[in-house]
C-alpha cells in the first residue's frame, strides 16, 4: 500500500510540475551550420503558456546585429514545443542582409535540477531559405 501512495505522490507531482513550467525566461544559445553568418548566436525566450498554447518573445544577437520577434506556438505531450517566429519586432543587419523567420522544434528535459530546451530550427527569408542550425536554452531563476 506505501508503494502504491508514493507512486501517485510521484506522478501527481510529475504532472503538476509540467504543467506551466515553461512559463518564464530561457537563455543559451542558437547555432548555424557553416556558411551560415555566424556558427553561434545568443538566444533568448521568454515563454507565457496557457494550456498548450505557447506566445512570447525572442531575441537573437551576435556581434553587433540584433533582431527582436514575437513568436507562437504549441506544446504537446508536455515535452514536445513547436515554436515559430510570428513577426520581427525590431532589428539592425549589415547591409544586404536579413534576419530568418525561424520555426523551432524543441524537447524539454530536466537533468539534474536543470530545465532545458534543446532541438532544431529551420526559416526563411523573403528571398531564400536559411542555413539551418540547433538550439540549447536553459531556464533562468525568475529575477526580482
Amino acid at each position: 500500500m506505501k508503494k502504491l501512495i508514493w507512486i501517485i505522490l510521484l506522478f501527481l507531482c510529475y504532472s503538476s510540475f509540467g504543467q506551466g513550467n515553461l512559463n518564464g525566461l530561457w537563455s543559451g544559445k542558437i547555432t548555424q551550420e557553416e556558411g551560415g553568418f555566424a556558427p553561434d548566436y545568443t538566444f533568448e525566450i521568454y515563454i507565457t503558456q496557457d494550456g498548450n498554447k505557447i506566445k512570447g518573445r525572442s531575441y537573437v544577437y551576435v556581434d553587433e546585429i540584433y533582431a527582436s520577434f514575437d513568436i507562437l506556438g504549441e506544446v504537446n505531450n508536455e515535452i514536445y514545443l513547436s515554436l515559430r517566429d510570428n513577426e520581427i519586432l525590431d532589428n539592425k543587419v549589415n547591409d544586404g542582409m536579413e534576419w530568418c523567420l525561424k520555426k523551432y522544434q524543441l524537447v524539454f528535459k530536466i537533468k539534474k535540477g536543470i530545465s532545458s530546451l534543446e532541438g532544431f530550427w529551420q526559416g526563411k527569408t523573403s528571398f531564400s531559405t536559411c542555413i539551418p542550425g540547433k538550439v540549447f536554452l536553459k531556464k533562468q531563476a525568475p529575477r526580482a
